[in-house]
């Protein structure tokens, strides 16, 4: 054991180092696109995630976990880029959606598979039953910790 005091501070410090591995290495892929992961979050969000043809920057934010600003200024980068649009909701004027464009749906479909093939490697490691007892031992972690705040 490294020089951490108890075996489960080693293992928070493996998953934090293994979070900023996997960031690392989906930015390396995604430079190709000219996107953040967070951008790419929101484009997934909208294609995949979303049931509605559209959301409005508070659904968005309430699914990323991030603050509005920070949103609304991705969603402008990719408004910029022409991967998703603006449109006043035609019921509430006062309410803006955001919708993914056919160039977005584009990018986030290349950009998924080319992320899912480099990772076809990783789970070639893992099987299906690790897999899914990690999940399992993760999500009660996060649970934990949403807990204790």
């Amino acid at each position: 054991m490294e020089t951490f005091r108890t075996p489960q501070l080693l293992l928070l410090h493996h998953v934090l180092e293994l979070a900023k591995n996997i960031s690392k290495y989906q930015e390396k892929i995604l430079q190709e696109f000219s996107i953040s992961h967070e951008q790419l979050n929101i484009l997934i969000i909208l294609h995949y995630d979303s049931c509605e043809s559209a959301l409005s920057l508070l659904e968005i934010q309430e699914r990323m976990i991030l603050s509005t600003t920070n949103t609304s200024r991705l969603v402008d980068k990719l408004k910029d880029k022409k991967l998703v649009e603006r449109r006043i909701d035609q019921k509430n004027r006062r309410k803006v959606k955001i919708r993914i464009t056919h160039k977005g749906i584009k990018l986030v479909t290349k950009a998924v598979e080319k992320i899912n093939h480099s990772y076809k490697s990783i789970n070639s490691k893992i099987s299906d039953r690790e897999a899914t007892k990690l999940i399992k031992r993760i999500s009660e972690l996060n649970e934990l910790l949403l807990d204790w705040h």
